[in-house]
């Protein structure tokens, strides 16, 4: 027998080797014809040709064998020749190379049609397996998936579809829903002492991988977070923070708050979000078309304006992300804003807990578009003074 395997090479990580996907050499010499005596059609992998001390002289690659063959008299011309005179010139990679390294050093034939051909050589130099530009994209394709399946499991904890916290006097419902896997939406509230509350709502620019990053950084601000400062320093130190790690590539709207259960007090800053409702008698009100600062992670002093809010008992807010209003139905029509209002006035006056609400909307949402793919990332964050 010609075709000969080589004696595969266990390796640990992600070196190359450990995606090889063909082990074929012949001997240096070898009559073509012999060797197409051993080999099944389709021709799919390639075959390295090796000297008696398995040290690479060439590559025949799949497609040479089909052109040559497919010309006249092709399979008569092969009879003449020897491996030598059909192969190409190798490019070999060490096998203990890291996939990753690899994978950058042949990014261009990666961004071909072509199905490129690699040899894997061991420590000594000697053949030791075969690798193609179609097995390091797969690889890289199932590396990706799980890469994003674990940002999407963290942003997921971050960010759950919904959350509420509760006291005798505030009730806070977030909900978040993703466009893709991973999303750019995020929420946060927490009663950071007896009867004073902070949350928020943010919009980040992006989804994917560096959506899922920007809101682990958030996240690990606001968690640390000193909440009885000024507002506007908490704001300004998450600006500085954004704009420090990632250099005007990403940003954020949001919607920044404090809220007093004994004054009623709320204290807000929007930074270029402007989402922001009251609900009334059925009627859902916006409170500010524009908002009064840009988004964090624009300027390097922004400098930010809070306004504040005298609410008195049974007041409901509503801050929504643009998700809603982006929305189109099979005609082309915009998702109306104003049919949230008696679907949460409903909640309140039962008595019902707002996640009912919450759950009204995505089914009032979900009836709109039908088949329609869902635009943007849909979150609300519902705020409830109770009486």
């Amino acid at each position: 027998m010609i075709l000969r395997e080589a004696e595969r090479i266990d390796v640990s990580g992600e070196r190359i080797a450990k995606i090889a996907s063909s082990f074929s050499c012949i001997p240096s010499g070898t009559p073509v014809y012999d060797l197409l005596s051993e080999l099944k059609e389709p021709y799919q992998h390639a075959i390295a040709v090796v000297d008696s001390d398995l040290f690479v002289l060439g590559i025949i690659v799949p497609q040479d064998l089909v052109e040559i063959l497919g010309k006249p008299f092709g399979r008569d011309l092969l009879k003449r020749q020897k491996a030598d005179d059909i192969m190409r010139k190798a490019v070999s990679f060490r096998c203990d190379e890291y996939i990753e390294e690899i994978q950058a050093r042949i990014a261009g034939d990666l961004e071909t049609e072509l199905d490129s051909r690699y040899v894997l050589v061991d420590r000594n130099s000697r053949f030791c397996g075969h690798v193609s530009s179609h097995d390091i994209l797969v690889h890289a394709l199932a590396d990706h998936r799980r890469e994003m399946e674990t940002a999407a499991a963290i942003q997921n904890r971050l960010v759950p579809p919904c959350a509420t916290r509760r006291s005798d006097r505030v009730s806070i419902t977030c909900s978040a829903v993703m466009a893709q896997e991973i999303g750019g939406d995020f929420y946060y509230s927490k009663e950071y002492a007896g009867g004073k509350w902070f949350f928020c709502l943010c919009d980040i620019s992006g989804k994917g991988t560096s959506a899922a990053i920007i809101t682990a950084v958030v996240s690990g601000f606001l968690y640390d977070a000193d909440f009885s400062r000024p507002l506007d320093s908490l704001v300004t130190s998450m600006n500085t923070l954004v704009l420090r790690t990632f250099n005007l590539e990403k940003y954020l709207t949001g919607f920044f708050a404090r809220f007093d259960e004994k004054t009623g007090e709320l204290e807000y800053c929007d930074m270029g979000h402007s989402w922001f409702y009251a609900i009334e008698n059925a009627r859902i009100q916006q409170i500010t078309e524009t908002a009064d600062n840009v988004p964090v992670g624009l300027l390097e002093n922004p400098s930010p304006v809070t306004r504040t809010l005298r609410l008195a008992p049974g007041t409901v807010l509503a801050v929504l992300s643009d998700g809603f209003t982006e929305q189109e139905d099979t005609r082309g029509s915009r998702f109306e804003i104003g049919e949230l209002g008696p679907l949460i006035q409903r909640s309140v006056r039962s008595g019902e807990d707002l996640v009912r609400a919450k759950i009204r909307i995505l089914e009032r949402f979900y009836s709109f578009k039908k088949d329609m793919p869902q635009h943007d990332d849909i979150s609300m964050l519902f705020f409830h003074y109770l009486p």
